[in-house]
Protein backbone atom coordinates (compact mmCIF):
# COMPACT_ATOMS: atom_id res chain seq x y z
CA UNK A 1 0.00 0.00 0.00
CA UNK A 2 2.92 2.34 0.74
CA UNK A 3 4.17 1.85 -2.84
CA UNK A 4 0.76 2.61 -4.34
CA UNK A 5 0.65 5.92 -2.53
CA UNK A 6 3.69 6.98 -4.58
CA UNK A 7 2.16 5.95 -7.91
CA UNK A 8 -1.42 6.57 -8.99
CA UNK A 9 -4.06 3.98 -9.78
CA UNK A 10 -5.89 3.92 -13.12
CA UNK A 11 -9.55 2.85 -13.14
CA UNK A 12 -10.48 1.98 -16.72
CA UNK A 13 -14.20 2.23 -17.44
CA UNK A 14 -14.79 3.92 -14.10
CA UNK A 15 -18.49 4.69 -14.77
CA UNK A 16 -19.78 7.04 -12.05
CA UNK A 17 -16.80 6.26 -9.83
CA UNK A 18 -17.81 3.19 -7.84
CA UNK A 19 -14.28 1.81 -7.39
CA UNK A 20 -12.92 5.24 -6.56
CA UNK A 21 -15.44 5.53 -3.74
CA UNK A 22 -14.56 2.07 -2.42
CA UNK A 23 -10.85 2.86 -2.11
CA UNK A 24 -11.14 6.57 -1.30
CA UNK A 25 -10.16 6.13 2.35
CA UNK A 26 -6.88 4.39 1.43
CA UNK A 27 -5.17 7.64 0.56
CA UNK A 28 -4.47 6.65 -3.06
CA UNK A 29 -4.36 8.92 -6.07
CA UNK A 30 -6.81 7.57 -8.64
CA UNK A 31 -7.35 8.56 -12.28
CA UNK A 32 -10.17 7.26 -14.44
CA UNK A 33 -11.20 6.69 -18.03
CA UNK A 34 -14.90 6.64 -18.96
CA UNK A 35 -16.41 6.87 -22.44
CA UNK A 36 -19.77 8.12 -21.14
CA UNK A 37 -19.16 11.86 -20.70
CA UNK A 38 -21.96 12.29 -18.15
CA UNK A 39 -20.66 9.44 -16.00
CA UNK A 40 -17.09 10.72 -16.33
CA UNK A 41 -18.20 14.11 -14.99
CA UNK A 42 -20.02 12.49 -12.08
CA UNK A 43 -16.91 10.46 -11.21
CA UNK A 44 -14.75 13.59 -11.31
CA UNK A 45 -17.20 15.60 -9.20
CA UNK A 46 -17.30 12.82 -6.61
CA UNK A 47 -13.87 13.86 -5.39
CA UNK A 48 -12.56 10.29 -5.52
CA UNK A 49 -10.53 10.89 -8.70
CA UNK A 50 -7.72 13.26 -9.59
CA UNK A 51 -8.46 13.19 -13.34
CA UNK A 52 -11.08 11.45 -15.44
CA UNK A 53 -10.75 11.30 -19.23
CA UNK A 54 -14.10 11.23 -21.03
CA UNK A 55 -12.77 9.03 -23.83
CA UNK A 56 -12.78 5.50 -25.05
CA UNK A 57 -9.63 4.01 -23.57
CA UNK A 58 -8.14 3.67 -27.07
CA UNK A 59 -8.26 7.47 -27.43
CA UNK A 60 -7.47 8.58 -23.89
CA UNK A 61 -4.25 10.68 -23.58
CA UNK A 62 -2.78 8.55 -20.82
CA UNK A 63 0.66 9.49 -19.48
CA UNK A 64 3.45 6.93 -20.02
CA UNK A 65 5.02 4.83 -17.25
CA UNK A 66 2.77 6.28 -14.55
CA UNK A 67 0.40 3.76 -12.98
CA UNK A 68 1.39 1.01 -10.58
CA UNK A 69 -2.09 -0.50 -10.52
CA UNK A 70 -4.48 -0.61 -13.49
CA UNK A 71 -8.03 -1.84 -12.96
CA UNK A 72 -10.18 -3.04 -15.87
CA UNK A 73 -13.46 -4.01 -14.24
CA UNK A 74 -15.80 -5.55 -16.83
CA UNK A 75 -14.62 -3.22 -19.57
CA UNK A 76 -12.54 -5.24 -22.07
CA UNK A 77 -15.58 -7.14 -23.34
CA UNK A 78 -16.92 -3.79 -24.60
CA UNK A 79 -13.89 -3.13 -26.81
CA UNK A 80 -13.34 -4.28 -30.42
CA UNK A 81 -9.70 -5.24 -29.79
CA UNK A 82 -9.00 -5.92 -26.10
CA UNK A 83 -5.42 -7.05 -26.76
CA UNK A 84 -4.58 -3.67 -28.29
CA UNK A 85 -6.26 -1.93 -25.36
CA UNK A 86 -4.13 -3.87 -22.87
CA UNK A 87 -0.97 -3.13 -24.84
CA UNK A 88 -1.82 0.58 -24.73
CA UNK A 89 -2.40 0.35 -20.98
CA UNK A 90 0.95 -1.39 -20.55
CA UNK A 91 2.61 1.73 -21.99
CA UNK A 92 1.09 3.74 -19.13
CA UNK A 93 2.09 1.21 -16.47
CA UNK A 94 5.24 1.26 -14.37
CA UNK A 95 7.62 -1.64 -14.83
CA UNK A 96 6.33 -3.35 -11.67
CA UNK A 97 2.67 -2.54 -12.26
CA UNK A 98 -0.14 -4.95 -11.45
CA UNK A 99 -3.33 -5.33 -13.46
CA UNK A 100 -6.68 -6.39 -12.01
CA UNK A 101 -8.98 -7.49 -14.80
CA UNK A 102 -12.48 -8.91 -14.67
CA UNK A 103 -14.60 -10.26 -17.52
CA UNK A 104 -17.97 -12.06 -17.64
CA UNK A 105 -17.88 -15.85 -18.07
CA UNK A 106 -19.82 -16.81 -21.20
CA UNK A 107 -19.49 -20.48 -20.19
CA UNK A 108 -21.76 -19.99 -17.17
CA UNK A 109 -24.39 -22.70 -16.76
CA UNK A 110 -27.25 -20.35 -17.66
CA UNK A 111 -25.64 -19.49 -21.01
CA UNK A 112 -24.87 -23.15 -21.72
CA UNK A 113 -28.53 -24.03 -21.18
CA UNK A 114 -29.73 -21.22 -23.43
CA UNK A 115 -27.37 -22.34 -26.20
CA UNK A 116 -28.60 -25.93 -25.76
CA UNK A 117 -32.05 -24.68 -26.72
CA UNK A 118 -30.74 -22.48 -29.56
CA UNK A 119 -31.01 -19.19 -27.66
CA UNK A 120 -28.39 -16.43 -27.39
CA UNK A 121 -30.43 -13.34 -26.47
CA UNK A 122 -29.14 -9.81 -26.08
CA UNK A 123 -29.92 -8.42 -22.64
CA UNK A 124 -29.77 -5.06 -20.89
CA UNK A 125 -27.14 -6.28 -18.40
CA UNK A 126 -25.16 -9.31 -17.35
CA UNK A 127 -23.13 -11.79 -19.38
CA UNK A 128 -25.15 -11.24 -22.56
CA UNK A 129 -25.27 -7.45 -22.27
CA UNK A 130 -26.16 -6.10 -25.70
CA UNK A 131 -23.12 -3.78 -25.66
CA UNK A 132 -20.63 -6.65 -25.34
CA UNK A 133 -18.37 -7.17 -28.34
CA UNK A 134 -16.36 -10.03 -26.80
CA UNK A 135 -17.58 -13.21 -25.11
CA UNK A 136 -14.90 -14.89 -23.05
CA UNK A 137 -14.32 -18.13 -21.19
CA UNK A 138 -11.51 -18.65 -18.70
CA UNK A 139 -9.24 -20.10 -21.38
CA UNK A 140 -9.90 -17.43 -24.01
CA UNK A 141 -9.44 -14.70 -21.40
CA UNK A 142 -6.10 -16.21 -20.37
CA UNK A 143 -5.07 -16.33 -24.02
CA UNK A 144 -6.06 -12.68 -24.43
CA UNK A 145 -3.88 -11.64 -21.48
CA UNK A 146 -0.96 -13.71 -22.75
CA UNK A 147 -1.23 -12.12 -26.21
CA UNK A 148 -1.12 -8.70 -24.55
CA UNK A 149 2.15 -9.59 -22.82
CA UNK A 150 0.71 -10.06 -19.33
CA UNK A 151 1.60 -12.85 -16.92
CA UNK A 152 -1.31 -14.01 -14.79
CA UNK A 153 -0.40 -14.50 -11.12
CA UNK A 154 -3.84 -15.20 -9.67
CA UNK A 155 -7.23 -16.35 -10.99
CA UNK A 156 -10.51 -16.06 -9.10
CA UNK A 157 -14.17 -16.25 -9.97
CA UNK A 158 -17.29 -14.65 -8.54
CA UNK A 159 -20.83 -15.92 -8.45
CA UNK A 160 -24.14 -14.44 -9.53
CA UNK A 161 -24.64 -11.13 -7.63
CA UNK A 162 -27.63 -12.21 -5.57
CA UNK A 163 -27.67 -8.91 -3.68
CA UNK A 164 -28.51 -7.15 -6.96
CA UNK A 165 -31.00 -9.73 -8.18
CA UNK A 166 -32.82 -9.97 -4.86
CA UNK A 167 -32.70 -6.57 -3.22
CA UNK A 168 -33.84 -6.79 0.36
CA UNK A 169 -33.29 -10.52 0.58
CA UNK A 170 -30.01 -10.31 2.44
CA UNK A 171 -30.16 -11.82 5.88
CA UNK A 172 -33.09 -14.11 5.17
CA UNK A 173 -32.72 -17.86 5.63
CA UNK A 174 -33.38 -18.56 1.94
CA UNK A 175 -30.84 -15.93 0.86
CA UNK A 176 -28.15 -17.38 3.13
CA UNK A 177 -28.90 -20.88 1.83
CA UNK A 178 -28.61 -19.68 -1.77
CA UNK A 179 -25.29 -18.00 -1.03
CA UNK A 180 -23.97 -21.12 0.67
CA UNK A 181 -25.08 -23.29 -2.27
CA UNK A 182 -23.42 -20.92 -4.71
CA UNK A 183 -20.13 -20.98 -2.79
CA UNK A 184 -20.12 -24.76 -2.85
CA UNK A 185 -20.92 -24.81 -6.58
CA UNK A 186 -18.14 -22.30 -7.32
CA UNK A 187 -15.63 -24.38 -5.36
CA UNK A 188 -16.63 -27.56 -7.19
CA UNK A 189 -17.15 -26.31 -10.77
CA UNK A 190 -15.93 -22.72 -11.21
CA UNK A 191 -15.97 -22.90 -15.02
CA UNK A 192 -19.66 -23.80 -14.96
CA UNK A 193 -20.96 -21.66 -12.09
CA UNK A 194 -18.56 -18.71 -12.25
CA UNK A 195 -20.38 -15.55 -13.30
CA UNK A 196 -17.20 -13.53 -13.70
CA UNK A 197 -13.48 -14.27 -14.00
CA UNK A 198 -11.05 -12.04 -12.10
CA UNK A 199 -7.35 -12.02 -12.97
CA UNK A 200 -4.35 -10.45 -11.32
CA UNK A 201 -1.50 -10.02 -13.80
CA UNK A 202 1.83 -8.33 -14.37
CA UNK A 203 3.81 -7.40 -17.45
CA UNK A 204 6.15 -10.19 -18.54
Amino acid sequence: MRELRRNPVLDVGCAQGIIGHLIQDLGLTVDGVEANAEWAQLALESGAYRDVWANFVEDAPLPPKTYQLIICGDVLEHTPDPVSVLKKLRESATDDAAFIISVPNVAHLAIRLMLLFGKFPKMDRGILDRTHLQFLTKDTALEMLKDAGLRVTKVMCSGVPLDELWKGGEGSLIYRAMMRSQHLALAALPRVFGFQWIFVAQAK
